[in-house]
């Protein structure tokens, strides 16, 4: 896909961090959007922001753990619009806690937000991208911990871990057709996801135990900051930009960042190593 002017973008997560740089960089394309978020506040930014681009654009109020909303917000795209040509899961939260602090209702929270958002987007949208035979893409917002694991991340790893599965399986399935693929794996952006923690009656339980152990899950996370060498911040629409070259290309790894390649490249070696050591052909 190299002309985007009038074509139909939905982002999950719109209403701030990389979802909000999406927008704008959709809206710089003339693209005609469908901007979604749990947060209304956010969200009416992000819209005003690319409505003063001279687009068309709607938003809506969705939480991507919900089937049903987001059943509802690719019912609404093709009332409105007609077509879906680029559909961006989006939507995260990092949710820093130790797994050994970390109970099901957490669990349950960021894994159907992270992976189950994800999901849900294909799974609402993809069969009438599909029917339509219009190029069209869709592409999910994994991360480097989608291939490192850091501590304090665990279960954002795991979502994204799993989010890279989906992806690559849904990849081999749409091979030769209308839909491509892709998975964004930023490095470090300018974002406010790291405030994005588990919010219920068990929040200040947790809080008290990470306290109690002398962890601060923040201070923690910065051996994932300092893991990334040669690297630094770049802001939203920097990195939405990079994805836009990214779908230009159709390539199914879109990275941000060059500084990991250090990491992945002792994954893969360990990776290879271990089948070495197999015993059996």
């Amino acid at each position: 896909m190299k002309n985007f002017e009038n074509k139909v973008a939905v982002i999950t997560g719109a209403g701030s961090g990389i979802g909000r740089g999406i927008a704008e960089a959709s809206a710089d394309k003339k693209m005609r959007l469908v901007l979604a978020d749990v947060d209304q506040a956010g969200l009416d930014e992000t819209l005003e922001l690319v409505k003063s681009k001279g687009v068309e654009a709607i938003a809506r109020v969705v939480d991507v753990s919900n089937l049903n909303e987001v059943e509802n917000l690719a019912s609404q795209t093709f009332e409105t619009f007609q077509h879906c040509h680029l559909l961006f899961n989006n939507a995260g939260v990092l949710g820093p806690a130790p797994l050994s602090q970390v109970n099901r209702d957490m669990y349950d929270w960021l894994i159907n937000i992270n992976l189950g958002g994800c999901f849900n987007g294909v799974h609402a949208f993809l069969p009438q991208m599909q029917s339509s035979g219009e190029e069209s893409h869709i592409i999910a917002t994994c991360s480097t911990s989608g291939f490192i694991a850091y501590p304090m991340l665990g279960l954002y790893s795991a979502s994204k871990f799993g989010i890279r599965g989906l992806m690559t399986s849904l990849r081999a399935e749409l091979n030769g057709s209308n839909v491509d693929v892709s998975i964004v794996c930023p490095g470090e952006v300018t974002t406010n996801i790291v405030n994005s923690t588990f919010d219920s009656s068990q929040k200040k339980d947790i809080e008290h135990k990470v306290e109690d152990s002398d962890a601060d899950p923040r201070a923690m996370l910065e051996v994932a900051a300092e893991d990334a060498h040669n690297t630094y911040p770049i802001s939203p629409l920097e990195a939405a930009k990079a994805i836009f070259s990214g779908i230009e290309n159709k390539d199914f790894y879109i990275f941000t960042h060059k500084g990991y390649k250090r990491q992945l490249e002792e994954i893969s070696a360990e990776y290879l190593q271990a089948f070495d050591q197999a015993m059996y052909q």
